[in-house]
């Protein structure tokens, strides 16, 4: 039986990642609400129709470009995620915090927020889903605002703190709340 993984079309995946990529580069060098799609296509070599065959949207290829650092967050759900993992996280946040900061409010924070949501309802359906006391929805919606509202504080200095400090009061607060969300 083949994996799923190998069956991706090397070609899609470059696409993918050329779009990423370009994406990426410009996000460094403005803020997100001044990209175009018409500027990712420039910058990637790639056309539009084949951008929408990719991305259904900017918000979309925002959310794909985070992904492998949600992952990480979301991996407390189930203390996959060590605390070394989540402090070097925190730590890129915070030395790229002025980019971090342009995405992490506003109307980007709300399509980020709905991805790290759906990350962490997805790990709820690997190691707690039949546990819980209330819909593993809102479990996700509660996880989600305990993780990324302190982080953005942090990155907004409201407050300071150590990286490693909040790594553990995140993982933390994420343990005692599966627990408080479990049925038993």
């Amino acid at each position: 039986m083949t994996s799923s993984k190998s069956k991706i079309d090397p070609r899609r995946k470059r696409t993918r990642d050329e779009l990423l990529g370009a994406f990426f580069r410009l996000v460094l060098s403005r803020r997100y609400h001044e990209i175009r799609i018409a500027d990712i296509l420039s910058e990637s070599g790639v056309s539009r129709s084949t951008f929408y065959e990719h991305f259904a949207s900017k918000d979309e290829l925002l959310c794909a470009s985070i992904e492998g650092p949600f992952l990480i967050l979301a991996g407390m759900v189930c203390n996959e995620s060590s605390t070394r993992h989540v402090e070097g996280l925190l730590v890129h946040f915070w030395e790229n915090r002025a980019l971090a900061r342009g995405l992490f409010q506003g109307a980007p924070h709300r399509a980020i927020r709905r991805k790290l949501i759906g990350c962490i309802e997805s790990r709820l359906d690997n190691c707690a889903r039949n546990k819980l006391r209330i819909p593993r929805r809102l479990v996700a919606h509660a996880l989600a605002d305990g993780i990324f509202s302190p982080i953005v504080a942090w990155l907004l200095g409201e407050a300071t703190c150590d990286a490693g400090d909040l790594a553990v009061a995140l993982q933390r607060c994420t343990a005692a709340s599966i627990e408080a969300f479990s049925g038993r």
